[in-house]
């Protein structure tokens, strides 16, 4: 055991004398030249000079940075190679940090102080409780000291009172100074990587770090009347690096592949397998088969009907602006990139970036659909038939005629039509009444006679065309025949699902009326099931 101690004791001495080996400065030597962002991480480049004649040169980066990620972008300018060491340090705290750390750090002896003196005005009244007068001493002098630690006590007890509150008060500030102090800190503040090497001239290099994050945001203002959509991007970002940095940087949609190899496909070989293993693969495929469609069935059974058609006809799509002033995404066959421009910190703190989109107009048609089945209010949707390029998925706050109507999630999709919701026309209702139904049996059949009615109000100040999507069922089985007795008015569109389209024009204060009427005939004895 004895020999055990020893042992660590020599590793901690030398793992000491090797960090006490660099004086670590309190800030980081080396100016950062290009800053790229990545979906989880960012890449900085820096560029050091080196300090002494021969060329030798001492760098530091804050611990933030992974080691084996530093490499030297200009070799030519370096005496054979770069190396870099992870070092311990005491907490550093970065220069943007600093005035709230004193703030926080005052607060701290102010909290001391104040706690001090509570101490001791505890340790008064226990002095005042415990002390107890001569007993040979002069009546007369026992009454006075009683009145005199009396007045005493009182004054203490209401010093000491006030002293909590204030204390509690105090307490309470520096509770949130340091949880904002630490919230802001820089990622491995403890350690730091020294990076040294001999040069001929400005040595470059490159390090990326985990802490670090970018993501897009839009603005989406839809003109109900015109149907065209103002666009605006901007891009959210933040580290936790340490290091504050102005100027041009890029965000890329895609981190770069490390230890990439040729693709190879190799042969396809098939052999008889031996009946055992036969016959528990097969088993095996068979339950898996089964579970899947049994998975597939049960949350299809979970769905409201009406959901289907949600899905189909109010499912957000995304899409991007034509461009007026340049393209605001640079994209290239592995990557897309956007480039801004500003000031960002490395307190982890989120900052905004405008991308200089322009004037960004997309010419889109409105759409005022009724879905009565599913909600009694329309959707505003705006429908664009023409293929634009692609946006990089992210949150959208959505508007129409500049009025904030909801927030939404702009997910890629493929090429062709694009719609997307931009929130509810409150004025704009649906009703949906059954019809009278009744059923019948005959020698040979069941017959049930089924409709509904729809009522469409229009209830702002302006005509409207609206489009009015409901359904009507579909035999499984052929047994079940479907007579449609009466659709007024006619449909504008009948769907391989009997899905029915209106397009209904509806004028400012009016109601209209749509009847759907039909039969359904089964065999007698038999029930219908809807699902």
């Amino acid at each position: 055991m004895k020999t055990f101690f020893v042992v660590v004791s020599l590793v901690l001495l030398c793992a000491a004398s090797s960090c006490s080996a660099f004086e670590i400065p309190d800030t980081y030597t080396g100016k950062i030249t290009a800053l790229n962002f990545y979906p989880s991480g960012a890449k900085f480049e820096f560029i050091i000079e080196p300090q002494e004649e021969d060329g030798s040169f001492t760098a530091y980066l804050p611990g933030a940075f992974t080691p084996e990620s530093v490499k030297l972008l200009n070799p030519e300018n370096v005496y054979g190679d770069i190396r870099t060491e992870k070092h311990s340090r005491t907490k550093w705290t970065p220069e943007s940090l600093a005035p709230l750390k004193a703030q926080m750090d005052a607060q701290s002896i102010t909290v001391s102080r104040l706690t001090a003196q509570q101490a001791a005005l505890e340790q008064t009244l226990n002095l005042l409780r415990d002390t107890e007068p001569d007993k040979a001493t002069n009546p007369q002098d026992i009454l006075t000291y009683i009145t005199s630690a009396q007045m005493l006590r009182q004054k203490t007890e209401s010093d000491l009172a006030e002293l909590k509150v204030t204390l509690a008060a105090e307490k309470e500030k520096l509770t949130m100074l340091t949880s904002e102090v630490n919230s802001r800190r820089p990622s491995g503040e403890s350690s730091c990587l020294v990076i040294t090497g001999r040069a001929k001239g400005p040595v470059k290099i490159e390090a990326f770090t985990g802490s670090a994050s970018w993501r897009p945001r839009y603005t989406l203002d839809l003109d109900s009347t015109s149907g065209d959509i103002s666009v605006q991007m901007f891009i959210l970002a933040s580290h936790r690096t340490g290091l504050d940095y102005t100027g041009p940087f890029t965000m890329h949609t895609k981190t770069p592949d490390e230890n990439i190899s040729t693709p190879n496909l190799e042969p396809l070989r098939v052999g008889i397998k031996p009946k055992q293993e036969r016959v528990l693969s097969a088993s095996g495929m068979s339950v898996t088969r089964t579970n899947r469609m049994y998975e597939s069935a049960r949350m299809m059974s979970k769905a409201p009907a009406a959901d289907y058609i949600a899905m189909e006809d109010a499912m957000p799509e995304m899409y991007e602006a034509e461009e007026d002033n340049g393209p605001a995404v640079e994209e290239s066959l592995s990557d897309r990139l956007v480039k801004v421009e500003g000031e960002i910190a490395g307190d982890g703190q989120q900052r905004d970036f405008e991308v200089a989109l322009g004037t960004k107009k997309l010419s889109a048609k409105p759409i005022i659909m009724l879905i009565p089945e599913q909600k009694d209010k329309a959707w505003i949707i705006a429908s664009m038939d023409e293929e634009n390029e692609k946006l990089i998925p992210g949150m959208a706050d959505l508007r129409v005629d500049g009025n904030p109507s909801g927030k939404i999630f702009v997910e890629e999709f493929g090429a062709g039509q694009k719609r997307i919701p931009f929130g509810y026309a409150d004025q704009i209702t649906a009703k949906k009444e059954a019809l009278i139904g009744t059923k019948g049996v005959s020698w040979f059949s069941g017959v049930q006679t089924s409709g509904y009615k729809l009522e469409i109000t229009n209830g702002t100040k302006h005509d409207h065309v609206i489009t009015v999507r409901d359904r009507l069922p579909i035999p499984t089985d052929e047994k079940i025949k479907l007579d449609i007795k009466r659709i007024e008015p006619k449909e504008k569109e009948k769907d391989a699902e009997n899905r029915l389209t209106w397009e209904i024009n509806v004028p400012a204060g009016r109601t209209e009326t749509i009847i759907v009427d039909y039969t359904l005939s089964y065999p007698s004895g038999e029930e219908l099931q809807y699902k």
